[in-house]
């Protein structure tokens, strides 16, 4: 038997041209989507009101038995 298990996430956020304006590593895997929508919605703030979009990345691990 074997088991995918999610090991970590990070979270890559991007203005609307295209750059990046931050990347966090380390992301816990079961954040809720109220989380995540609740921490973007902060980085737009800090940009003053500029909209933003969001792409998280899960790795995940196999763990054999």
């Amino acid at each position: 038997m074997a088991n995918i298990v999610h090991a970590s996430s990070s979270l890559r956020i991007v203005g609307t041209d295209g750059r990046s304006v931050c990347s966090l590593l380390g992301v816990d895997p079961s954040m809720s989507p109220a989380d995540a929508v609740g921490f973007i919605e902060g980085i737009e703030a800090l940009y003053n009101g500029s909209t933003v979009t969001a792409r998280i990345s899960t790795l995940s691990e196999i763990e054999r038995n």
